[in-house]
């Protein structure tokens, strides 16, 4: 899970540029393109050094989650956009809900390749819609990828930026240090069969949808700063809690994966 997530991050610093000079639908496609193959890497990988290799290349299906929401911002104005996205990452919201779920049940019955079958499916049928719905949204940019990264410096020294990035990054790095976690906690400390893990994996996926619901609803009215302030304050409580009833020797699965929703919430 860490490999996966570090080199999605490393994407998204060059995606962002790519997609700048190229356009949006192109970086999606080929995005979706190289995750497709690599998944099927996966399912035949005679080893688990070839398969973490495969794994770490699927992670270029990051493109089309991010540029998604790009395409949202080529269209709309910042308050306009932060509302767009929430009903959007509404829809999102769905897929961990029911897929650490289903995932578990794949697994039990069919054996873990069934779930990177599935995945090969959902991924073409996305490239597909991809390819035959989805129009360009970003204005060629005139500058040349080099020119780009060298804007660099000058956006490091906005303390705006800094503000938006560690927001981010810090609700972000909660919830996927609980995607790593979990997963050791649920089998390990709590001995819970998969698809009963899968069941409560999904919990933080309910609160991501109800916080990507009153942002879509707020945004325009409260504006972004407020509404980033309080996911913050989401995630910072509903960690600390948890951690305080652990470490007070009533830890259960229901206050685990429980108060998990409040970081979910944050996160939307």
């Amino acid at each position: 899970v860490a490999v996966y997530l570090g080199f999605s991050a490393i994407l998204q610093i060059f995606m962002g540029p790519l997609s700048d000079k190229l356009g949006r639908r192109p970086v999606i496609l080929w995005g979706l393109g190289i995750f497709m193959a690599a998944t099927v890497g996966c399912i035949y990988a005679p080893n688990i050094e070839v398969f973490l290799i495969f794994r770490m290349m699927q992670a270029a299906v990051a493109t089309a989650m991010v540029l998604s929401r790009a395409a949202v911002r080529d269209m709309y104005t910042q308050d306009q956009s932060a509302s767009m996205m929430g009903y959007v990452t509404m829809g999102m919201a769905v897929v961990p809900m029911v897929s650490p779920a289903l995932g578990g049940v794949l697994d039990e019955w069919f054996g873990w390749q069934a779930v990177f079958w599935t995945l090969l499916g959902l991924g073409f049928v996305t490239w597909l819609l991809a390819w035959s719905d989805m129009g360009e949204t970003a204005l060629p940019s005139e500058k040349s990828l080099m020119a780009q990264f060298a804007e660099y410096p000058e956006l490091l020294r906005s303390p705006r930026f800094w503000g938006y990035a560690l927001a981010s990054a810090f609700r972000s790095g909660a919830f996927f240090a609980y995607l790593g976690g979990a997963p050791f906690v649920g089998q390990e400390v709590f001995r819970m069969a998969p698809s009963t893990l899968g069941f409560f994996f999904g919990a933080p996926a309910v609160g991501y949808f109800v916080g990507n619901f009153l942002t879509a609803r707020y945004a325009t009215h409260f504006g972004v700063n407020k509404m980033v302030l309080w996911g913050c304050m989401a995630n910072a409580i509903g960690g600390t809690i948890s951690l305080l009833i652990f470490e007070a020797g009533y830890g259960t699965p229901l206050s685990f994966f429980g108060l998990m929703t409040l970081v979910g919430l944050g996160n939307g």
